[in-house]
């Protein structure tokens, strides 16, 4: 006879731990700059659909109590003195960095629909806020996020993207255009970077196209990659349910492999114009520009 299933204790989401959390995300991921020490301002509460509904109401006073939190931590951080300079400024008689929020703080609450939100209740992303007028994540930055597991225990990962700052889109450079209808309408996206990957996206999974769709497409499901050198483009299925181009199945890139996934980095050429099939459900219309 089989034992029926133990129900796993969830501690409760506090407002007072999402404003804990936020503190300790804002020194851990400080970047060091030369004249100063700059932390992040932008953070992105995702909160499991019952904690959320529970904590609603009291939203707006979270927010106005973490941003009040995170300028006294700064105010204070300031009054211990940074570190040193390492070349002295000549109307500086203290001579040492100072610490700096890029931007007005942010704080944003959201469900998070992942698969594991119940064993992840709490999860926190930081970064630093993007340039005004533009929708690209370019540039070198690092984005954090720490999680809050059920059981209270706390986890933080980094992660580090790299590229040429993106200024091809202000300057209405676009490699290709992508029409696409997801769950919220029709859509148009312009690709200006060499490299973009497609999926709904997640706390911990950064993508450039992010579509509303079934849990069919993944977080992190497809990418397109131009090479500069020829203006080709070539496409990569990092998904669970697959891919196709203009109807034909795109080898799977991801394997399983001791119970991790690995990515064999298999790449398969991209017509200039092709119907990008994510998982038979969602379709794109893909079309490279002369």
């Amino acid at each position: 006879m089989t034992a029926p299933a133990v129900a796993m204790d969830t501690v409760p989401v506090t407002p007072e731990e999402i404003i804990i959390l936020i503190l300790e995300e804002m020194e851990a991921g400080m970047s060091p700059g030369y004249y100063s020490n700059l932390v992040p301002s932008v953070y992105d509460v995702h909160l499991n659909g019952d904690d959320l509904e529970r904590l609603r109401p009291l939203e707006s006073r979270i927010r106005d109590e973490a941003i009040r939190a995170l300028s006294e931590k700064l105010s204070k951080l300031n009054r211990a003195g940074g570190p040193l300079l390492k070349v002295p400024l000549l109307n500086d008689k203290k001579n040492r960095k100072r610490y700096e929020a890029l931007g007005e703080w942010s704080v944003e609450f959201h469900e998070n629909t992942d698969d594991d939100a119940r064993e992840n209740p709490l999860v926190i992303h930081s970064t630093f806020p993007y340039a005004a007028g533009s929708d690209d994540r370019a540039g070198t930055m690092t984005e954090r996020v720490i999680r809050r597991k059920a059981d209270g225990q706390t986890t933080s990962t980094s992660t580090q993207r790299s590229g040429n700052l993106d200024s091809k889109r202000a300057a209405g450079i676009v490699y290709a255009n992508i029409d696409y209808e997801d769950e919220t309408g029709v859509h148009t996206y312009q690709m200006t970077k060499d490299l973009i990957k497609i999926g709904r996206g997640a706390a911990d999974r950064w993508v450039d196209l992010k579509v509303v769709a079934k849990k069919d497409v993944s977080r992190e499901h497809l990418q397109i990659r131009r090479d500069g050198d020829s203006g080709k483009f070539f496409v990569k299925d990092l998904s669970t349910l697959g891919a196709t181009v203009n109807g034909k199945r795109v080898p799977a890139s991801i394997e399983r492999v001791n119970g991790e996934d690995v990515d064999k980095n298999v790449e398969s050429p991209l017509p200039p114009k092709a119907k990008i099939g994510l998982a038979g459900v969602l379709f794109l219309d893909f079309r490279a520009m002369k």
